[in-house]
């Protein structure tokens, strides 16, 4: 056959549509993980600057599809600034390059990358750290929500209510809440 008899003679494909639950979650982490087991053992075995480069693209696009798709599709966010009324803007309090980058060096295990925390804000509180130039930077990954602390009367809260000291707050706390190894 030709391409032309090929490409015309193509009929879409209907992929099924997949139902949010437990079980696409659990398959979610599942290829999630081995993907980024298979990724960081190929970043390991080193290659040229491009070969790297796509390595941490491939690894940027698996933490942010599962951020994306299983908490922001379940929970929606860890936390939240109390009183949104709008959807606001999901940020990740560590910027997800960053995360990439621990994950590389061994610094955070996969699940620890898979669930950092990730925020919902304002957008006038977006713009506030846009213009501060915290938008794809934090300086202080472990007290991760320092960031916030020249936002106005901002309260921030977990998705489930329970109020958090935005000066205190560490990462060792955010695992611990979320029941994270």
């Amino acid at each position: 056959m030709s391409l032309k008899q090929l490409v015309e003679g193509f009929q879409n494909v209907n992929y099924g549509r997949v139902t949010r639950g437990e079980q696409a979650y659990v398959e979610s982490i599942d290829i999630t993980t081995s993907e980024l087991t298979r990724l960081v053992a190929l970043y390991k075995q080193g290659g040229g600057l491009q070969h790297l480069r796509l390595l941490r693209d491939s690894i940027d696009h698996w933490i942010r599809r599962y951020h994306g798709y299983a908490i922001e599709g379940s929970i929606g966010t860890h936390y939240r600034e109390r009183g949104l009324t709008a959807k606001g803007i999901f940020e990740h309090v560590i910027p997800a390059s960053k995360l990439r980058d621990m994950l590389l060096t061994g610094t955070l295990t996969i699940g620890q990358a898979l669930n950092a925390p990730v925020c919902r804000i304002s957008v006038d509180n977006d713009d506030y750290l846009r213009q501060a130039g915290l938008v794809s930077t934090n300086n202080n990954y472990w007290n991760f929500f320092l960031r916030y602390s020249d936002l106005e009367s901002t309260i921030i809260e977990t998705h489930d209510g329970q109020e958090v000291d935005i000066n205190t707050w560490t990462l060792e706390d955010h695992y611990n809440y979320f029941g994270i190894v």
